[in-house]
Parts: C-alpha cells; sequence; structure tokens
C-alpha cells in the first residue's frame, strides 16, 4: 500500500522544491484530449519537482490526504519507481495510447499501464483530476 500510495503522489508522476510561480489553472473539458493533457501535465510537474502544479492535478480525495510537500516527499521516498511510473504514462501517450472509461463508472478515465497497473481518473469540476498511477 505504501508503494501505491507512493506512485499515485510521486508521479501518483527528482526532489526540486516547489516553483515560486502560481501554476497555471487545470485543464478543463471532460473528452479524452482533456484527460491526457491532465496526465500529461501531471507527470511533467512530477518530474521537474513542480509539486504545487502537480498537487493541483490531484483529485479530491489525494489533495485532502497531502500537502505538495508530503508529494515531494513521497516521490523521494519512492526512488526511481516514481521515475519510472511517471515516465511510462508520458510515454504511453505520446504513443498513442488511449484513456478509456472505466467500466460501470461514470466520470472516470483510465489508461492501462501494464499488468494490474493502470493511472485514473476522476471527473471533478468540469476536468479531470488523477487518482491514481500505478
Amino acid at each position: 500500500m505504501r508503494t501505491a500510495h507512493a506512485l499515485l503522489l510521486a508521479a501518483a508522476l527528482a526532489g526540486c522544491a516547489t516553483a515560486t510561480r502560481a501554476p497555471s489553472p487545470p485543464p478543463t473539458g471532460l473528452d479524452e484530449a482533456a484527460g491526457r493533457a491532465v496526465l500529461l501535465r501531471f507527470a511533467g510537474a512530477c518530474e521537474a519537482g513542480r509539486w504545487t502544479e502537480a498537487y493541483a492535478l490531484l483529485s479530491p480525495r489525494w489533495r485532502a490526504a497531502t500537502t505538495p510537500e508530503r508529494l515531494a516527499a513521497d516521490w523521494r521516498g519512492a526512488g526511481p519507481v516514481a521515475r519510472e511510473a511517471a515516465a511510462r504514462v508520458a510515454s504511453l501517450l505520446r504513443g498513442g495510447a488511449h484513456l478509456e472509461p472505466l467500466a460501470a463508472s461514470r466520470g472516470r478515465l483510465v489508461l492501462a499501464v501494464g499488468p494490474g497497473r493502470a493511472a485514473r481518473l476522476v471527473e471533478e469540476g468540469g476536468g479531470w483530476r488523477v487518482d491514481a498511477l500505478e
């Protein structure tokens, strides 16, 4: 469970400090393109150490359970696993992989990452937010 928590918070996508400039608002829209944009932005923000930006892209349940500082600490604590998860998701999306609606659940998209692994998005306020990155 600790590993899954770290992966979600880390990549959920480098121990850099939080960026000082305010991040732009999260992408809006509930189509696949918007979901892809959120996942790519989340992975990029984590890889670059922009923890405030990454935090804003998390689902409500994760924002309630963490802070940008904790997100950074979890990223560092996960070691290469977090970086690999973020890179894998970004690579799949850039390679044309599709996000699919989660079976029997409205307001959720999933990107299959590997056997038993997925990136999951949930709907919030007219846009997608990262709920899992395994």
